[in-house]
């Protein structure tokens, strides 16, 4: 008896290391995720004309245009994109934080920069910027400086802009707004000339994208895009 006792012994100890060594694995084996930061940008200086240029040899419609923004924790690389008038005219990926581009002379411009790396990517807020030199028509006006911040304490949010144009009085520009959450779009005004809209209420744990298009009274426009989670 005492023998099939030791047998049920060794078994069951041999049982429980199965179940030990084929267990659950443990928080050991999980991928460490470290998104980039978000970049800050620098230069160009928002909402201002571009300083820092280098005329470009037997092309005096041409100017290049220096960029730069700080380095953001864990990327591994930079994609610069620079559109004009809503159209993209630049889109380069670098492992710098430093870039010179070669844009036409005396037009408005907006810029963004997006932080990658193998497990995400982070995209700055839009900046704007003219570069040097008499524009051919009018100017297009900057992107909007986008202002939006949820009170932690209410959970209501506020969101207002600055509209600049080179040619014309700030008080004629119009805009189109678009407020989405988690990509559900839950507020879209056109044609406004105020630069706020009425507070709300902010949902925790949400992703909120503000699109603002910046027209003039000639028709052009430019776009300025921020995203805030709420948490």
């Amino acid at each position: 008896m005492r023998t099939i006792e030791k047998i049920k012994t060794i078994f069951l100890l041999i049982g429980l290391g199965l179940m030990t060594s084929c267990g659950g694995g443990g928080g050991s084996d999980t991928p460490e995720v470290n998104l980039p930061e978000t970049p800050s940008l620098s230069l160009p200086v928002n909402g201002e004309s571009c300083s820092s240029y280098t005329a470009v040899t037997n092309n005096s419609a041409k100017a290049e245009i220096s960029f730069s923004w700080a380095s953001a924790a864990y990327a591994t690389s930079y994609a610069l994109v620079i559109k004009q008038a809503g159209v993209e005219v630049a889109n380069q990926t670098v492992s710098t934080n430093v870039l010179k581009v070669i844009l036409d002379k005396g037009k408005t411009y907006s810029w963004t920069v997006t932080a990658k790396n193998k497990d995400g990517e982070k995209t700055s807020a839009t900046y704007s910027f003219t570069t040097p030199g008499n524009p051919v028509g009018n100017y297009v006006p900057y992107a909007a400086i986008i202002n939006f911040s949820v009170n932690s304490t209410t959970s209501m949010a506020s969101l207002s802009w600055i509209g600049k144009d080179e040619d014309s009085n700030a008080s004629t520009l119009k805009y189109d707004i678009e407020i989405k959450k988690d990509n559900v779009v839950i507020q879209s005004l056109t044609n406004q000339t105020v630069t706020s809209v009425a507070d709300f209420v902010a949902v925790l744990n949400s992703s909120y994208q503000i699109k603002i298009n910046t027209i003039d009274a000639q028709g052009s426009y430019s776009t300025s895009i921020v995203s805030y989670t709420y948490q």
